[in-house]
């Protein structure tokens, strides 16, 4: 039994250290001469503006270059992303993915750690409605829509106003996060059903929009992806509005010249980008609570559902070096099962359109009872993915 569940404590290791680099202590090496990782895509899903992000997001770089015009391609990008593809298929968002990782804790969660999230996302919607001008617009006399934090509202005098915004958020995020209080029952996406939603994902806010429609904020096409995505709005756009409370005599940060690796990218002006905020981001911010209830609910819909670059490396999973296949000879499918409680993915590893959507957690490799799961993998890999912890794939003889 030891053994069959190395590979999950492994996996979490690494899973560690991903979040760490992609999105953690790491974070000097944005901006570090001579390579300057920030310029560079990393194989995961990752908001660029994350102050603690060491490198880019590939989905924000790519749609980047569609914004641009002019016929410009994002090779390098794209080349990477199939690089990485063509080797391990998947595998980066089931080992490497900081905001994958995020998605496993929430629905690992016990009931207390539960109610500790909550309260904390709860304290903190509180904090930016109070200090925040994107949540507190209000209509002046001449009619016009104006930002102001709701503290402003209540100091000028303008109860009316305030007592009105105050009841519209009560009645908005009351609403959200009642949903917490309700007992659901943990629920599957069915694989079908999650490719179409993909492909509308992948379609229409990635390509299509970015190339066709204009930002009325910016007058310019913009990563409307990004917009929506709930990974910039966990790793970026909270971080960067509640490290906007800090006071200014805190930077620069421990007497070092702003110009200083060591300062979180992005922070090092000290740019205070709360009146920035508008209804776009109260709108990710609801997005972002019900980010986190479905995922107590149901694994990694964000992954299955949503995002363009597992949908760009799941088409190599028919193909990569290293891949997960299944025997059917020896499956047991529905009697047995246990390839679909282990999945981070939810998915039946012998359902024939589980391939696409498996991430390579070897999950089910290790612990298949009748070794039905297996690795694909060439010979170079052995010291990577030994025999002794996984069962490998073995070459068909050619029949006479």
């Amino acid at each position: 039994m030891a053994s069959k569940f190395r590979n999950t404590n492994v996996r979490n290791t690494v899973q560690i250290i991903g979040f760490l680099l992609g999105s953690g202590i790491f974070y000097f090496m944005a901006t570090l001469p001579p390579i300057f990782l920030k310029r560079f895509p990393m194989p995961w899903m990752v908001c660029w503006s994350d102050p603690l992000a060491a490198g880019a997001c590939p989905a924000g770089t790519i749609q980047h270059f569609f914004t641009l015009g002019d016929g410009v391609i994002p090779f390098f990008a794209i080349g990477f992303l199939g690089l990485i593809g063509a080797i391990f298929g998947r595998m980066s968002c089931g080992w490497l993915c900081p905001f994958g990782y995020l998605q496993d804790i929430l629905y690992r969660m016990k009931v207390l750690t539960k109610w500790i999230v909550v309260a904390l996302v709860g304290f903190i919607i509180v904090y930016l409605c109070w200090t925040s001008p994107m949540f507190a617009g209000y209509v002046n006399e001449k009619g016009n829509l104006v930002s102001s934090p709701l503290m402003k509202l209540f100091g000028r005098g303008r109860l009316a106003e305030f007592y009105k915004w105050v009841a519209l958020y009560i009645v908005i995020f009351g609403a959200l996060f009642s949903l917490f209080f309700i007992k659901f029952k943990k629920f599957t996406i069915g694989n079908h059903f999650a490719n179409w939603l993909r492909v509308f994902f992948f379609l229409v806010p990635f390509i299509i929009f970015p190339f066709f429609v204009t930002d009325p904020s910016l007058s310019i096409r913009g990563p409307w992806f990004c917009k929506i995505c709930p990974a910039g709005t966990t790793f970026a756009a909270i971080p960067q509005f509640l490290f906007a409370a800090l006071p200014k005599s805190l930077f620069p940060l421990f007497g070092l010249d702003t110009a200083s690796p060591f300062i979180p990218y992005g922070l090092a002006s000290y740019s205070d980008i709360r009146p920035m905020g508008q209804i776009m981001f109260g709108l990710k911010i609801i997005t972002f609570v019900l980010f986190i209830w479905i995922s107590t609910l149901s694994k990694r819909v964000f992954c299955k559902v949503m995002c363009p670059i597992g949908f760009f490396y799941s088409g190599f999973n028919y193909f990569s070096a290293i891949r997960v296949v299944v025997d059917k000879k020896t499956c047991r499918g529905e009697k047995c099962n246990v390839c679909w409680k282990v999945c981070p993915m939810d998915i039946k590893l012998y359902d024939k359109e589980s391939t696409s959507h498996c991430i390579g957690c070897l999950e089910c490799v290790s612990r298949c009872p009748f070794k039905a799961a297996k690795l694909v993998r060439p010979t170079f890999f052995e010291w990577l993915f030994s025999r002794k912890h996984y069962t490998i794939a073995q070459k068909t003889a050619p029949q006479e």
